[in-house]
């Protein structure tokens, strides 16, 4: 069995290499070139990392509390997805505010300025992600001991279980 970290921030690094790609964003970027290979990569990237989270988020849980922890892990999710979003995409705004008034005054086509501000904004944006993603990897690389010879199993750490046996033997349903 794979530890955990092993696969988390490996994952994460992957996905920051995929948006790593993407900052490379201009007017005329290509498709195959730039953006396929870095939604591919972050595909890859938090898959890998993902999965063993989902699992390390309720590891050691007994199963009659299996419901309320898988629950919990994905309420987090959907409001650390959401919190993220809103955050990136103020920084995106933002940056594209910035970058219009700084180049206001030497603009001849509107539209063109508008959507080169768009593209800053969005490669700013992508910045911070690729920051967070570098960040999240060191995180588990570093802090997530699940795993690790010496650090037990997830489960008392040496306490007999003897009476656990049974309990996995009763039917979920039943409880």
């Amino acid at each position: 069995r794979v530890p955990p970290r092993l696969l988390m921030g490996p994952g994460f690094l992957v996905a920051a290499v995929g948006m790593l790609l993407l900052t490379q964003l201009d007017l005329n970027t290509s498709y195959a070139a730039v953006i396929l290979p870095g939604m591919l990569l972050l595909g890859l990237g938090m898959g890998t990392a993902f999965m063993p989270a989902m699992s390390l988020a309720t590891h050691g849980i007994e199963p009659r509390d299996a419901g309320v922890a898988s629950a919990m892990v994905n309420t987090s999710q959907q409001v650390g997805g959401a919190i993220g979003t809103a955050l990136l995409n103020t920084i995106a705004a933002s940056a594209t505010t910035a970058y219009v008034a700084d180049h206001a005054a030497r603009a001849t086509d509107p539209q063109l300025l508008e959507l080169q501000a768009m593209v800053s904004g969005f490669a700013a944006a992508i910045w911070w992600a690729v920051g967070i993603l570098v960040a999240a990897a060191a995180i588990a690389i570093a802090l997530i001991n699940t795993g690790r010879p010496g650090t037990g199993s997830g489960g008392t750490d040496g306490v007999s279980d003897a009476g656990a046996e049974e309990e996995f033997k009763i039917p979920v349903v039943a409880h």
